[in-house]
């Protein structure tokens, strides 16, 4: 039995209705594609999720196939970089951030076990820390929100020397000519991991050329463009002193966080 979509009789047979003589087939395909239609519609949840880590996993290769690029040849490929590598740019810019506090929390470990092993021949079995949120989550916020500054100052320095050049330019350039700098950060946490006290010297040497090598390598890389507006040395110098306020500003901030996070851990083991 078939029901007319038209008069809702009730059909044995036919293509057409007995009573009101209208088409039985039509109803019957569109039923039947909108059932193909249905049924090839993706799931949503979990394939959605799979669709999002493929993404994730794509969107990683290509950053390291970037950042290998770059290392390679860090002036080279950075001069020519643009806009389309704005979101490496802040890519590099948070694992800059992230791996120096990241260091210290592996050092305050170190430390920490050999500070416990020794309290406990006098004092027992010390079950003591590092807090993770004040050491790694805080300082990163902190070092993110500075890396910026310091790009910022970089952008304004760009703009006085009479650049054509947009914020998403000097960004995505910043970020390129920081990658070398972010290398040997990540060569120093690893070290930091091991347990090998170099790594001091050697996140000290990223984190100075961080600061004294790309803000000037930027504004060079812009600079040739043009002769006009503030010379490269003095825009360089600009980007300098707004870069050591930052510091001096950020560096009471970090110092708190620490001072904290030292007296409550010494706290801990004592008291």
């Amino acid at each position: 039995m078939t029901a007319c979509t038209n008069c809702q009789h009730q059909n044995e047979d036919g293509k057409f209705c007995e009573k009101c003589g209208n088409s039985l087939t039509t109803s019957t395909e569109s039923i039947r594609e909108v059932s193909a239609t249905t049924e090839a519609q993706p799931v949503s949840g979990g394939g959605q999720g799979s669709q999002y880590l493929e993404e994730a996993k794509k969107m990683s290769k290509m950053y390291f196939t970037y950042f290998l690029e770059v290392l390679k040849k860090p002036y080279a490929s950075s001069v020519n970089v643009g806009e389309e590598h704005f979101l490496n740019g802040i890519i590099t810019m948070v694992l800059y951030s992230l791996f120096i506090p990241l260091m210290l929390f592996f050092a305050l470990k170190g430390v920490l076990a050999e500070m416990s092993g020794f309290a406990s021949e006098f004092l027992g079995e010390q079950d003591i820390s590092v807090p993770f949120s004040d050491v790694v989550l805080m300082p990163t916020l902190a070092y993110v929100i500075f890396i910026l500054l310091v790009a910022c100052f970089t952008f304004a320095s760009v703009k006085l020397g009479r650049v054509d050049a947009n914020f998403k330019e000097v960004i995505s350039r910043f970020g390129s000519f920081l990658i070398p700098s972010v290398a040997i950060l990540a060569i120093a946490l690893i070290l930091s991991i091991l347990k090998v006290k170099l790594f001091i010297f050697i996140a000290f040497i990223g984190f100075l050329t961080s600061i004294f090598l790309v803000p000037p390598l930027v504004i060079a890389s812009f600079k040739k463009q043009t002769k006009d507006g503030v010379d490269v040395i003095y825009g360089s110098f600009i980007t300098y002193v707004l870069t050591f306020v930052a510091i001096a500003i950020m560096g009471d901030m970090l110092f708190e966080s620490l001072k904290g996070v030292f007296s409550e851990l010494m706290g801990g083991m004592f008291y």
